[in-house]
């Protein structure tokens, strides 16, 4: 930082020049920081730097304030700073922090006592939950993403406490509440087995790792095959097959997932035009369209070069998305799917009961079919059809029927749950009662077969 340029651009109108500042003028401006008045990183860098490791016995809490973005767009910038001093008045007034600071933007840090986890935990709750408001607006509520991680464990893994603990921080994915993770061996261990696959994903993809399953959907009257969904598998290197469960997450967080949805879609292209030069009926494939790949303002362009070039028709390609993903652009990603809808494509949503905002959703999305989440499914086993979570089954497949939608239902495993749903007037099924995630050969097969 040039000490002496921000100085001029904060006291030139006091006429005074850098060399007039005394000592403590300059040390206060270089440990504290200029909106809060509170101490800054480097004051507490110097205060982190191991030169006796030894003497190490505190924690060490690293946290951002969630959303933030969206109390400087609604209420403005000065909002936005009193929320960022009252954080730090209140990091002052415990007793139990040894020093605290603002780092940057909406991020703090604090070194604790040392002492249990299960101690700390229950200060951190207290503490969050003391600034959970604006102090304008009581009902805005405030959400904080903390991590936790102890000195011994930064000097075990000979790394620095900080970026422990942000790695800590990072593990936190829910919205609409405060999380606290506690640094452990096995989340080290995770973050680099999440960055080997992040590094490997090019070479993965030239060396034509990813396979597609297909799911097959079933019509539940008929028994017949009206679809499938694709589901992507790893061969890791040719030497172990992964679940979705093992990378998708991890490339959906690193914004490289596209990557892997745009190779599932060329090998369903793929397989549609095998099946169509051979004469086999063709049906309705899903894909996926992840949220962060909807970012992209080429996308539509991206999906038609693909489709097109092995000449498949529109109406064969379905694209799922998730109801339970947050998306920040919502009016852009609804003209993108209307768009794609307008061109022939199927749109469907999927995990629906399971998110956010889902009957807005549901009434402004540009869609062909819902897909009730399993987790609806799973209730037909454990409650009786007078159950609130039976009630709400049937509802929801209801008002997907009086909209227009196709409702398929997720995870039936059962005659129980299928009998059920035919009942209900379930559309298709989609589970382990008719078929698992198969090889694309054995999904042509079951279709030859009828």
């Amino acid at each position: 930082m040039n000490f002496q340029r921000e100085y001029s651009k904060s006291h030139r109108e006091k006429g005074r020049t850098f060399d007039d500042l005394t000592k403590e003028e300059i040390y206060h401006m270089l440990y504290h920081d200029a909106i809060t008045g509170y101490y800054n990183w480097i004051h507490m860098w110097h205060t982190l730097d191991p030169q006796n490791p030894k003497d190490y016995t505190y924690g060490f809490v690293h946290f951002d304030i969630k959303d933030f973005k969206m109390i400087n767009d609604v209420y403005g910038h000065g909002v936005a700073n009193d929320v960022l001093t009252m954080v730090c008045h209140h990091i002052d007034k415990q007793d139990w922090v040894i020093q605290g600071c603002r780092c940057d933007n909406d991020n703090f840090a604090m070194m604790v006592e040392s002492c249990d986890n299960n101690t700390l935990q229950k200060r951190l709750d207290k503490f969050f939950e003391e600034i959970s408001f604006l102090p304008v607006n009581k009902n805005y509520k405030l959400y904080y993403r903390c991590g936790v991680v102890t000195v011994e464990d930064a000097i075990k893994k000979a790394d620095t406490v900080a970026d422990l603990a942000k790695l800590a921080q990072r593990q936190g994915k829910k919205h609409y509440c405060t999380e606290i993770m506690f640094f452990t061996s096995d989340m080290y261990e995770k973050i680099n087995k999440e960055q080997k696959y992040l590094s490997y994903l090019e070479q993965a993809i030239e060396n034509d790792e990813f396979i597609v399953y297909l799911q097959p959907k079933y019509d539940i009257h008929t028994e017949k095959i009206t679809g499938a969904e694709a589901l992507v598998r790893w061969n890791y290197k040719k030497e172990k097959l992964l679940n979705p469960g093992d990378f998708i997450s991890v490339f959906e967080s690193n914004d490289v997932i596209g990557k892997v949805d745009q190779v599932v879609l060329k090998k369903v292209c793929i397989f549609l035009s095998e099946m169509k030069k051979q004469g086999i009926p063709l049906y309705p494939i899903s894909v996926n369209l992840s949220r962060r790949r909807m970012e992209n303002k080429h996308l539509k362009e991206q999906i038609l070069a693909t489709v097109d070039f092995y000449e498949i028709p529109h109406n064969m390609i379905e694209f799922e998305l998730t109801e339970s993903a947050a998306y920040s652009d919502r009016d852009s990603m609804l003209q993108l799917l209307s768009e794609l809808r307008e061109l022939g494509f199927l749109i469907s949503m999927d995990d629906f009961g399971t998110g956010y905002s889902s009957l807005s959703l549901l009434k402004d999305m540009p869609m062909d079919t819902l897909k009730v989440d399993k987790c609806f499914v799973d209730s037909i086993l454990t409650s009786s059809e007078t159950s609130k979570e039976c009630i709400l089954l049937k509802e929801i497949i209801w008002l997907s029927k009086m909209m227009g939608f196709c409702c398929i239902a997720e995870g039936a495993e059962t005659k129980e749950q299928v009998d059920f749903l035919r009942n209900a007037g379930c559309d298709k099924i989609q589970g382990y009662y008719y078929s698992k995630p198969v090889p694309m050969e054995d999904y042509l097969l079951k279709i030859r077969e009828g």
